[in-house]
């Protein structure tokens, strides 16, 4: 029991200090600089059967307000077999800065999205690349606010994707799922190592994407484009990242409800932890390791007290990261269910992370 206690003792040390460098993350990263400017923008929507979600995302892109001569939209079908096409056609019909592309999967050895993106990317005249997904809805001021992160040095602008609010406690629980993500990533963005990368909400310079060959690399798995690049940027260039804690910047997505659909979407989302960088997978083995003990002390009725008081400094520590995240990401209202979530997330996340890694996800 003496050994379990030290080993408690030192793993809850490690997880505290993270925790107050989240919180420190999170405080600073209001005050990154940003610049006013009107850089050529690519905005690149990748679809693969798509058609009962997809309207919406167009019809709120007829509505960005950047001069028309800066931007463009870029539409790919991902080899769709449903009417995808048929509404993304309808939708660039006589817009001269949209276009609309289709994507052969059958030929392009890269999975998941990596084949359109890149043929979008190659296709776009942009300097700034942004890309969103299809069940999406983006607000008028966009690319205004994203592009004003892009000081020379910036290479990726990571961005926040709030689900939309509904009711049930299932759209609590994927709302706070959301935010916390959305926490660590900009914490993390803060000290220029971005954990997280959002494909709903993002933005990079070209010039970036093709500093790290794109896709191209060993890393060829059906989901985590959009982390996966960031992580080749963070490691091979040295281009600086910046996070938008603009509201106007939000793009928001469909809350999902709970079933087969959602559950293979966790299992990818934490598909990821044996592609991390050793840092990080050190990091994602504290937290882990930390919760591990953690449950194996609720079954030590010895130990009950030493518990108490790391519940205690858990919760407290983790309170604080998550009032400064739900501040910028305005998700106050969350907070007042922080007790009961805070009780359950740690089983949802930490179950997803390791079967998720076991790639018995689904794609498309």
């Amino acid at each position: 029991m003496t050994n379990l206690i030290e080993f408690s003792t030192i793993l809850a040390f490690l997880y505290l200090l993270i925790m107050l460098l989240i919180a420190l993350g999170l405080i600073f990263i209001r005050m990154t600089r940003s610049i006013r400017q009107t850089p050529a923008v690519s905005v690149i929507v990748c679809a693969r059967n798509e058609a009962n979600v997809i309207s919406q995302l167009l019809q709120s892109l007829t509505k960005l307000r950047y001069p028309e001569d800066k931007y463009e939209v870029i539409l790919i079908d991902d080899d769709s077999s449903d009417g995808t096409t048929n509404i993304m056609n309808y939708y660039a019909a006589g817009k001269e800065n949209w276009k609309v592309l289709r994507h052969d999967k059958s030929s392009d050895p890269l999975k998941g999205k990596k084949g359109a993106i890149t043929l979008g990317v190659r296709e776009s005249r942009g300097e700034i690349i942004m890309v969103t997904d299809a069940d999406c809805i983006v607000p008028p001021d966009w690319i205004t606010s994203m592009v004003q992160y892009f000081l020379p040095s910036v290479g990726m602008v990571l961005g926040n994707s709030p689900v939309e609010t509904r009711e049930g406690f299932m759209n609590i629980y994927e709302r706070f799922d959301t935010l916390c993500e959305a926490s660590v990533a900009a914490a993390s963005t803060y000290y220029n190592k971005p954990t997280h990368a959002n494909g709903r909400n993002l933005a990079y310079r070209k010039q970036a994407f093709e500093d790290v060959n794109g896709y191209d690399d060993g890393t060829n798995t059906d989901t985590g484009d959009d982390f996966f690049l960031m992580q080749k940027i963070r490691t091979l260039t040295r281009w600086r990242f910046a996070y938008s804690t603009d509201p106007a910047s939000f793009v928001s997505t469909k809350p999902m409800t709970f079933g087969r659909k959602y559950i293979h979407q966790q299992l990818r989302r934490n598909s990821k932890a044996f592609n991390l960088t050793i840092p990080f997978f050190l990091l994602g083995m504290i937290v882990f390791l930390f919760h591990i003990v953690l449950a194996i002390m609720v079954f030590s009725p010895s130990l009950w007290n030493w518990l108490s008081i790391l519940l205690m400094f858990k919760f407290l520590s983790e309170f604080i990261a998550a009032y400064h995240g739900a501040r910028i990401f305005r998700q106050i209202n969350l907070l007042k269910y922080f007790p009961i979530l805070w009780a359950i997330y740690p089983i949802g996340y930490l179950t997803s992370q390791l079967v998720g890694s076991l790639k018995i996800y689904k794609w498309k």
